[in-house]
């Protein structure tokens, strides 16, 4: 019997240093039929030429400008399609894949369902025993984090599978006919929240997204590397919320999105990042007819509700890397708003 096509997917933007390990981590993989495509997101490094000489199996595309992870991945997606693919698996490029990895996805993998490997913490030297993510966490608001961040690995030792609200883009398995029905990546994210925004779409759909614990990777996490991070993760909080939740529940959150934000703008301006925190607003409001046109391509695949899949939410944010006075006083009112309102979302 043929074993199905996986493409796996890495996106690389100066990403030379760690090309070696992900890539001989994917080459040692115990399933045989992959075929590694490597989208260069116009590195100024010799990622390209490193491929060509070392990994000449590895299909490079190579782009002229600097698109992001979402349309980096959407390009090796199509050409996934292309080949023939029946799965799609994108790694970062600083990641590595245990070798029975892919095996043991292979055996879980059906068209319902998009998987997550347990993604385990690299220390840049070594690979350890500690949870990087075991699925992305969504918060009622649009807040999204690692799941069980830091925590051991031994937490699920004897969980074959579980599900969970989305998986991370660091190691995410997607069969191909899932993205045929919902869409690829949204390109306007560029970064950040994409990952969740495909994982929400998958459940509203009516598709599964699990963890898969036996599967395992190690992610070369660095949290806050980027400069404008603040400015894509609350943009694009803000377009995933007003996309991809019914209007009804809009309406519901619609204090404790007023609240929240007036507190967390004060916040940024008194941390220095409040000029990042207003362009994210501005430019909201520029795409907002282009998230129109999303949510109506939202309804049209929906076939669960919003209060069907509410208790896929947070009500805390129960992330490590967040140390600030404030965070309690903020999960006291989350909690208490999402009593008021649990029975009428």
């Amino acid at each position: 019997m043929n074993q199905p096509l996986v493409c796996i997917i890495v996106v690389g933007y100066n990403s030379r240093t760690y090309l070696q390990e992900c890539l001989q981590s994917v080459h040692d993989s115990h399933y045989a039929n992959y075929q590694v495509i490597f989208v260069d997101n116009n590195s100024s490094d010799d990622s390209v030429e490193y491929i060509q000489e070392n990994y000449p199996k590895v299909k490079i595309i190579a782009s002229k400008s600097n698109n992001g992870f979402a349309k980096g991945n959407n390009i090796g997606i199509k050409k996934a399609m292309q080949l023939g693919a029946q799965y799609v698996f994108l790694l970062n490029p600083d990641t590595l894949v245990d070798k029975d990895c892919l095996k043991v996805l292979m055996e879980k993998a059906n068209n319902q369902t998009i998987m997550q490997p347990l993604i385990l913490l690299h220390d840049g030297k070594k690979k350890t025993n500690l949870i990087n993510t075991s699925g992305n966490v969504l918060h009622y608001l649009g807040y999204s984090w690692c799941g069980d961040y830091k925590k051991s690995a031994s937490l699920y030792e004897n969980i074959s599978e579980k599900e969970i609200t989305g998986a991370s883009g660091a190691g995410m398995f997607i069969p191909v006919d899932i993205l045929k029905k919902i869409g690829l990546f949204d390109e306007v994210f560029f970064m950040y929240h994409e990952d969740i925004d495909l994982s929400w779409r998958a459940h509203i759909s009516g598709y599964k997204v699990k963890i898969v614990p036996r599967a395992k990777m190690w992610h070369k996490y660095s949290f806050s590397r980027n400069k404008n991070k603040i400015y894509f993760i609350e943009r694009n909080r803000f377009i995933f919320l007003i996309k991809c939740f019914q209007f009804k529940t809009l309406l519901i959150l619609a204090l404790a999105i007023v609240i929240s934000e007036i507190s967390l703008l004060l916040f940024f301006c008194l941390s220095g990042h409040g000029l990042q925190k207003l362009k994210a607003y501005w430019s909201v409001i520029t795409l907002l007819s282009y998230i129109q046109i999303q949510r109506e391509k939202i309804s049209r695949i929906r076939s669960k509700t919003d209060s069907c899949l509410k208790s896929n939410l947070y009500t805390r944010l129960d992330f490590e890397e967040l140390k600030t006075s404030l965070k309690n006083i903020f999960d006291y009112f989350s909690m208490f708003y999402w009593w008021l309102i649990n029975k009428i979302i």
